[in-house]
Formats: C-alpha cells, sequence, structure tokens
C-alpha cells in the first residue's frame, strides 16, 4: 500500500465574511389584501402571435374582468383539491380566455403554451374563493 500523508487543512487566513441575515417572509395575518388587477388586464404573447377575429396577427391580447355569468356559461376553470393544490381546468380556461379576449376558441388554441399559462395564471385568482368571505 501506500503510505501517503494526509494533506494538512490550513484554515482561510483574513477576515471572516459575513453571513447574510435569513429572508422572513410575513406571515398572511401581516400582509394586507391582493391588490386588485386594473382591468383590462393586458397580456403580451412573447412566443408567438395568433389570429383575432379578423385574421390580423396580434402579439397582446386584452382580458375583460370575468363576471358569475362566465362562469355559468363555461364552468369555473380552477378548482381546489382536498390537499390544498389549485388545479387548472384546461379546456374550460380555454373558452375562459377565449370569452374574456373576444377571441374565437379555435385562435386561442393556437397559442403558444407558454403564453397559454401566462393568461391562464394572471386569471387563476379571479376565480379563487376569497377566505375571508367564509
Amino acid at each position: 500500500m501506500d503510505d501517503k500523508p494526509e494533506p494538512e487543512i490550513i484554515p482561510p487566513s483574513g477576515t471572516k465574511r459575513a453571513v447574510p441575515p435569513p429572508e422572513i417572509e410575513p406571515s398572511p395575518d401581516e400582509v394586507g389584501p391582493l391588490e386588485q388587477d386594473e382591468w383590462p388586464i393586458i397580456v403580451k404573447l412573447i412566443y408567438k402571435p395568433i389570429r383575432n377575429n379578423r385574421g390580423e396577427d396580434v402579439r397582446e391580447i386584452s382580458l375583460r374582468e370575468p363576471r358569475a355569468g362566465d362562469i355559468n356559461r363555461y364552468g369555473n376553470p380552477i378548482r381546489v383539491n382536498q390537499d390544498g393544490d389549485v388545479l387548472i381546468d384546461e379546456r374550460k380556461m380555454s373558452y375562459m380566455i377565449a370569452a374574456l379576449s373576444g377571441v374565437l376558441p379555435p385562435f386561442i388554441e393556437e397559442m403558444d403554451p407558454r403564453d397559454w399559462n401566462s393568461c391562464a395564471y394572471r386569471l387563476r385568482r379571479c376565480f379563487l374563493p376569497d377566505p375571508a368571505a367564509w
């Protein structure tokens, strides 16, 4: 066997580095109510333009504020499961994006998935219940 000496560990010289303080997020009780969205919400289509109802290429869509009647017609696109996970029903959300933007569903279906998700996640909060009402 090779008898190699263990390397000597030399501590670093000089000044010690300061450790930044931990970031502590405020508790839900310390956070104020969610900021209200200003309507219409404009979502930029970063990855691929879509056609509107007049056949023009558009690089952003404008979403009006949803109403209860939209949920009645197209269904609630958001569900919360028993574990508290927020789930998006893709079919209902596609129809909701179409209704709120005034762009026909076949054109919404041509969106790049990343742009579609940008729209869906901007709208998600609108369809969640507010615990303050319970």
